[in-house]
Formats: C-alpha cells, sequence, structure tokens
C-alpha cells in the first residue's frame, strides 16, 4: 500500500483497489482519489455534504463507505455514474430528507444504509431506481408513521428491513401500500408500538420478525386477521416487550400456522410460575433455539421441558437459580448449548454434562465453589465449558474433569484459584485451549500439565506466579500460545530451562512481569534456547527497576522470531 494524501491506498493498481481516508479530517471528497477504487472509505470526517460531482469519475466503485461524518444534504445526481456501486453507507449522519433524485444512478445497489439520521421524510420515489436492493436500515431516525415509509415498501425486491427505534406508534398493515413479497427479515423494536395488527397478508416470505423492546412502559396489542399469514416464521424476538405471560403465551398459539424455530424471550420478569415455557413447547414442538435470558427464575419444574424434545439451544443466563439437575433437561435429547451464566449456582450436579448430545456449558459467573465431573469418561460429549468468574479456589484432583474427554476448551479464568496440586486429568486428551488468568496461582509444579498432550493455548495472564519449576510445561509439544504476562516471574526463574520441550511454540508472552539484569554479560544458560519455532515474542513494560540491561545472548536459539515486542522499558545498554 502507499499514500495518497492522507489516505492508504490497498490493493493492485485496477483490480480490487481500497482507499482508506477514514478520521483524516476531510471536508471535501478528495479530487485525485485513482479512477480504478472499488472500496472507497471516508467515513469518520467532517463532510456537511456531498455534491454532484464528488464521485463522477470513480465509475468501478462497488463500496462507498460515508458514515459517521455531518452530511445534511447531498445534491440531486450525485451518485449518477455509480452504476456499480453495491454497498451504500450513510450511517450516522445528518439527513432528514431522502429526495427522489437523491439516489439516481444506483441501479446495482443491493445494501443501503441510513441508520441513526434524523429521517422524517422519504418522498414516494427516493428508491425507484434501485431495481436490486435487498437490504436497507433505516433504524434510529424519526420515521413515525407507516405512511412517511411508502416509499420502503414499494420496494419489491427487499429481503431485510430494518426501521427499530423510529417513534413508530402503530403497525398496522393496512396502511401498507405495497406487498414486501420477497421480504425474509423485518426488525420493528425499540418502537413505542401499541398495536401490530397483521390484517393483510403482506408478508407471505417473512422467517424473522424482531420485536424486541416495544411498548415503551405500555401494553402492547397483537391482531391477526389470519394466523397463517406469517406462515413462513421462523425466528421470533419478543425480548423486554410489556406483555403478561398469558398475553405472550396467546401470541405464540395464535402463530399456529408457523413452524417457530427461534424465540427470545429475554428481559421480561419471567418466574417459575408463569407455566410459559410448557405452554411455548406444547405450541412450537419444532423449536431448536430458546432465549429465556434475563429473567426471574428460581427453579425449574423436572417436566417443565418435556414439550421441548427439538431444543438445541438453550439460554437461562442471568436468573436466579441456585441448583439445578440433569432432571430438570432430561428430555432434552438434543441440547447441545446450555447456558447457565451470571446465576447464583453455588453446585452443578456432575450429571449434567452426560446429557446425550450436550457440547457446550456455560457456567460462568456463579458461586460455584466445587467442580467434581469424574463420570464415565466416555459419557460426555462435552466440548467447551466455561467456568470464568467463580469460586473455585483449589483443583486438587487429576479425576475432577475426568469424564470430558472430548474437551476442546476449559475456561476457569477470574476464580480465587491458589494452587493446582495434581495433574489434569489424563482423560483431556483432545484439550486444546485452557484459560487460568487472573486466579491467584504463585506457583506451577512439574507435571502440571503433562497429560495435555494436544494443548495448544495456555493463558496464565494476571496470577501471581513467581515460581515454575522445571518440567512444568512437559508433555506441551503441541503448544502454540503461551500467555504469562502480568505476574511475578523474575530473571532468575528464565535460567532454569522452564520453557524446554515446548518445541511447537510460536507465541510467547511475558509482558508486565519482573525481569531485569545488571549488566549485558552473557547468561549461562540463555532462556529461550529451545524455541526454535517462536515468531512473536512480547517483553515490555517489566516492573521494579525495569530491564535496564539486556544480556548479550538474551535471544539466543529465537531463529524463527518475526516480531519482538519491547516497548516501555528502561534499556539503558544492549
Amino acid at each position: 500500500c502507499f499514500s495518497l494524501q492522507g489516505c492508504q491506498v490497498q490493493g493492485v493498481w485496477g483490480k480490487d483497489m481500497k482507499v482508506l481516508c477514514y478520521l483524516v479530517g476531510l471536508s471535501r471528497v478528495p479530487w485525485s482519489l485513482p479512477v480504478m477504487v472499488v472500496n472507497l472509505d471516508l467515513s469518520q470526517n467532517r463532510f456537511s455534504d456531498l455534491q454532484a460531482n464528488d464521485f463522477h469519475n470513480l465509475s468501478q466503485l462497488q463500496v462507498l463507505n460515508v458514515s459517521q461524518n455531518k452530511i445534511s444534504t447531498i445534491d440531486s445526481h450525485t451518485f449518477s455514474n455509480q452504476d456499480r456501486l453495491e454497498l451504500l453507507n450513510l450511517t450516522k449522519n445528518r439527513l432528514t430528507d431522502l429526495s427522489s433524485s437523491m439516489f439516481t444512478g444506483l441501479s446495482s445497489l443491493t445494501t443501503l444504509l441510513l441508520s441513526h439520521n434524523s429521517i422524517t421524510n422519504i418522498e414516494p420515489h427516493a428508491f425507484s431506481s434501485m431495481k436490486n436492493l435487498r437490504m436497507i436500515d433505516l433504524a434510529s431516525n424519526k420515521l413515525q408513521t407507516l405512511d412517511s415509509m411508502h416509499a420502503v415498501f414499494m420496494l419489491r425486491t427487499l429481503e431485510r428491513l430494518q426501521i427499530g427505534d423510529n417513534g413508530l406508534h402503530n403497525f398496522l398493515t393496512k396502511d401498507l401500500r405495497g406487498t414486501l413479497m420477497n421480504l425474509t427479515k423485518l426488525d420493528i423494536s425499540r418502537n413505542p408500538l401499541s398495536e401490530i395488527d397483521m390484517a393483510s397478508n403482506v408478508f407471505q416470505n417473512l422467517h424473522s420478525l424482531d420485536t424486541s423492546y416495544v411498548g415503551e412502559g405500555h401494553s402492547i396489542t397483537w391482531f391477526f386477521k389470519d394466523p397463517c399469514f406469517l406462515n413462513a416464521l421462523k425466528n421470533l424476538m419478543l425480548s423486554g416487550v410489556n406483555m403478561k405471560p398469558a398475553e405472550l403465551s396467546g401470541l405464540i398459539r395464535g402463530l399456529s400456522c408457523s413452524s417457530l424455530e427461534n424465540i427470545q424471550l429475554n428481559y421480561l420478569n419471567l418466574t417459575d410460575s408463569d407455566n410459559l415455557v410448557e405452554h411455548i413447547c406444547s405450541f412450537q414442538p419444532n423449536l431448536t433455539f430458546l432465549q429465556l435470558r434475563g429473567n426471574n427464575f428460581t427453579g425449574l419444574k423436572e417436566d417443565v421441558f418435556k414439550n421441548c424434545t427439538s431444543l438445541t439451544h438453550l439460554d437461562l443466563s442471568m436468573n436466579n437459580f441456585q441448583e439445578v439437575s440433569k432432571l430438570t433437561f432430561k428430555h432434552l435429547h438434543f441440547l447441545q448449548v446450555l447456558s447457565l451464566a451470571y446465576n447464583k449456582l453455588f453446585i452443578v450436579s456432575d450429571d449434567i454434562v452426560q446429557m446425550p448430545s450436550l457440547q457446550m456449558l456455560d457456567l460462568s459467573y456463579n458461586n460455584i465453589e466445587d467442580i467434581f465431573m469424574n463420570q464415565s469418561a466416555s459419557a460426555s460429549k462435552l466440548t467447551h465449558l466455561s467456568l470464568v468468574g467463580n469460586q473455585l479456589i483449589k483443583l486438587f484432583s487429576s479425576s475432577q474433569f475426568q469424564a470430558l474427554s472430548r474437551l476442546v476448551e476449559l475456561q476457569i479464568g477470574k476464580n480465587l484459584l491458589l494452587e493446582i496440586s495434581a495433574p489434569f486429568s489424563p482423560s483431556l486428551v483432545m484439550l486444546k485451549s485452557l484459560e487460568l488468568r487472573k486466579n491467584k496461582l504463585t506457583a506451577i509444579k512439574k507435571y502440571t500439565f503433562v497429560n495435555l498432550s494436544a494443548l495448544q493455548t495456555l493463558n496464565l495472564v494476571a496470577n501471581q506466579i513467581e515460581s515454575i519449576e522445571a518440567g512444568a510445561f512437559d508433555g506441551l509439544s503441541n503448544l502454540e500460545t503461551l500467555l504469562i504476562a502480568s505476574n511475578n516471574i523474575g530473571s532468575p526463574l528464565l535460567e532454569k530451562g522452564i520453557f524446554n520441550g515446548l518445541t511447537s511454540l510460536k507465541e510467547l508472552q511475558m509482558f508486565s512481569n519482573y525481569i531485569s539484569y545488571a549488566s549485558t554479560e552473557k547468561l549461562k544458560r540463555p532462556p529461550f534456547l529451545q524455541l526454535k519455532s517462536l515468531q512473536i515474542f512480547t517483553l515490555n513494560s517489566q516492573a521494579h527497576t525495569g530491564l535496564l540491561h539486556l544480556p548479550a545472548n538474551f535471544f539466543e536459539g529465537l531463529i524463527s522470531v518475526k516480531r519482538i515486542h519491547a516497548g516501555n522499558l528502561a534499556i539503558t545498554t544492549l
């Protein structure tokens, strides 16, 4: 790439050329832009308008980003020579009116982004030249009636429409003059709606409807002249709507012709006694995704999911659960992803990992003090487990994760771990990523990771590690990334051969430790002699007196290194 009047030009001349002029203080479009530019980014500047000749010579343009400026006017025919433009981003400007000639010439445009302006008026033929427009985002404007969006609903090619946060008080399909035959996704969220009326069959192919946070403090009424008007609907977002459980139940029951697969019911103050979950699943037996985040559940009945046998993803995070059992989920034979994050769990039944299809379990940010998953190693299909942000103090047994023979990622960061007193289980033969950051570990013992032969990433950042025994990293011949920054590691520790055996290591982060030397004199045992594959080494910001001197052979052995980050040091001699 090379520079052009404060802009960056990337790509081959005449082929996929990209010009980046964002955040450079421009108030006018540069006149000397390469005529073969395909992708032009003029965002985060100071444009107040776009003039007719600004892009006249840029006939090859396919992507234009002028978001986050102060554009209030766009001259007629500004884009008359942009018949190849496919994406136009005008997000976060000051537009108030869209005229009939503003977008003339954009015959190939497929995506138009106009959110976060102050648009109150769209002239009837504003989009008439856009014969291929598939997606338009008008969210966060001031289009308070459907009549003000008449031009939008005449776009027969439109597939995705976002008109959330506009101040709409009613959504009545009888007010629509067009029929969006191809529309598959509609977002009307965050409008102060009091009524949603599906009195006409204008959304025959709608797959996704987002009505999250509509109502703004008052109740909302739905009306269906015919429940089959939304027979193609698969995804329904109802998070934060002002509707009672009985009303929600009635709504979902009313969609009897739809075969819903994804329902979001987050932040609705739902409780155990509402019985909403049982009703939803009986009305929509093909449901695969169910979100119940941010409600007031404290416990769930044993058969609450009896009718939810098709569920593959279940989000119960941010509730008030204190304990859960496998029995709660006994009917969910196909459940693959379960989130119980941000609850008040202090204990988790070890049989929960034996759910027949469960692959991802999120138990982060609870009050769990102990975890013991030592059932039959063949029983669990779990591949990802998060225990971040709990109260674990000690990993005391090699059998604690014995049941998790298929585990690929284990996260135990932000706990209170003081010690890992036994090697990790030999069952963890498939583990590739282990996170132990932000605990209170002071030492890593020999053979701690010896059984983790497949491990590729080990994160020990922000502990209090000051001791690492020789052999602590034995068995990690496939480790590629080791993160031990922000600990208490000093220079003497490096000379004990602690990195021996890490033959595949490509990245080592050691910033913010306590490495320092009295002189540039050669070391008897260069610390990184075995790291022949290391490519990225981060050493900056050493504490205490800082790294004043660098031994002459400090980097010896790093024959593959490409980048060394050594900023914010106090080096006086090399």
